[in-house]
């Protein structure tokens, strides 16, 4: 399980594919991208069943983590 950060626009709520192991991170960047999107009116953080695919760092934001491919 993961959380991904949600900001809500009109009447809808949109994503922007990033995952996270925390809802706490999740949260956080929910906020950024809420501060950032200028029609957002709500912002929060969902459940998800993807893999996890980034970090949340308190000064450079929403950070990637890299994909092994093992074999």
């Amino acid at each position: 399980m993961s959380y991904r950060p949600m900001v809500k626009v009109g009447n809808e709520w949109a994503g922007n594919g990033v995952r996270f192991a925390t809802r706490q991170e999740a949260e956080a960047s929910a906020r950024d991208l809420y501060g950032r999107w200028t029609l957002c009116v709500d912002h929060r953080a969902d459940e998800s069943e993807d893999e996890v695919n980034c970090e949340w760092d308190p000064v450079r934001g929403n950070v990637h983590l890299e994909v092994v491919n093992a074999g």
